[in-house]
Formats: C-alpha cells, sequence, structure tokens
C-alpha cells in the first residue's frame, strides 16, 4: 500500500465520520525514522479509528489496496491489529473489524466483522475445502469477492478528487447486523 494512498482514504473516512455527525477519534500513527527504529520504542496503535454512534462503538482498522485482494502478510495486517480486534470484539456493543479499500475496482469499500475475517482466514491458510465460499479462497490473502460475500459495503462517491463515504449508513448497518 502506498502511504499517501492510505493516508488519503483515512482523511476521506475520517471527513465523512465528522460530515454524518458521527462521533470519531482518528489514531495518528507515529513516523519514526529507520535509523532510529531499533533504538526508540513505540507503542503499536490498535486500530486507526473509533467510530461512536449511540449505544455503539466501532474500533476499525483500514486498509487501503490497489489489488483485488489484501494480503495476509505482516507487512499488510499486523498480528497486533487481529488480536486487538477480537478482544475488543468481546465486549457488549463493540461492532470491531476491518475496513477494505480496493482502489481500482471503482474505490469499493467493505467492512469485514473481525470474526468473519478470521474464520476465512483459518479456511484459507489451513486450506480447508469444505466451505461456503462461492468466491475463491487464496492461502495468502482476503480478496474482494470474499469481502463482498461477508462484509458490509459502504457506499461511497467522488466529489471532484475526494471520496465521501456513507459512514452513519454503514454503522446503522452493521448495529443491525451485528449489534
Amino acid at each position: 500500500m502506498a502511504s499517501k494512498d492510505g493516508k488519503i482514504f483515512q482523511e476521506d473516512f475520517q471527513n465523512s465520520c465528522i460530515k454524518d455527525g458521527l462521533f470519531e477519534d482518528r489514531i495518528k500513527d507515529v513516523f519514526i525514522p529507520p535509523e532510529y527504529r531499533t533504538k526508540i520504542p513505540t507503542a503499536k496503535n490498535k486500530y486507526d479509528f473509533y467510530i461512536y454512534l449511540k449505544p455503539y462503538l466501532l474500533p476499525v482498522e483500514l486498509k487501503s489496496v490497489q489489488e483485488n485482494r489484501v494480503s495476509f502478510s505482516e507487512s499488510m495486517i499486523k498480528k497486533h491489529q487481529i488480536e486487538a480486534l477480537k478482544e475488543a470484539s468481546k465486549h457488549d456493543g463493540v461492532i470491531a473489524g476491518f475496513i477494505f479499500n480496493f482502489r481500482s475496482f471503482d474505490n469499493k469499500t467493505y467492512f469485514v466483522h473481525i470474526r468473519d475475517f478470521l474464520k476465512y482466514k483459518n479456511i484459507a491458510e489451513n486450506q480447508i475445502k469444505e466451505h461456503e465460499y462461492k468466491s475463491k479462497v487464496n492461502k495468502g490473502s482476503i480478496p474482494i469477492g470474499i469481502c463482498e460475500e461477508v462484509g458490509l459495503e459502504i457506499k461511497n462517491r467522488i466529489l471532484k478528487t475526494r471520496y465521501r463515504y456513507e459512514v452513519k449508513n454503514f454503522v446503522l448497518e452493521a448495529a443491525k447486523r451485528y449489534g
């Protein structure tokens, strides 16, 4: 993921939350120059965002990719992010998951609940043949087809050069499905 594209996606998503009148908190990543990374300990962010719409809290990790799939590699999805989302989802009123943005596919964007993500990841990595997915299961990634099957689409539209996401509608739909 190009850092610039991912940051633009986060900014557009945050601005959409604000426009929809949602409480949001974007957790900014700390940048440490490469030459200091082994010398300076830094906290790892659990997620990119918290979104709140009474009575639900949504901790979410945003990923934006050019391809038609999101890699499971540690460079894309960190183990601590998966664990933090899994832990958060154990609490009442918390809906945790990933928001995957596929830039080259009409900017299609999906929320995948951590429970559905973990189920798919287990099937994919362990190459379990018996599953209910219609789309192809990839051992090392979650493709857009699987996101369409298990996720909630977050509608969006392009303004002039930036995107506007229908976050409030997504949160209300997530509350119906997972709340």
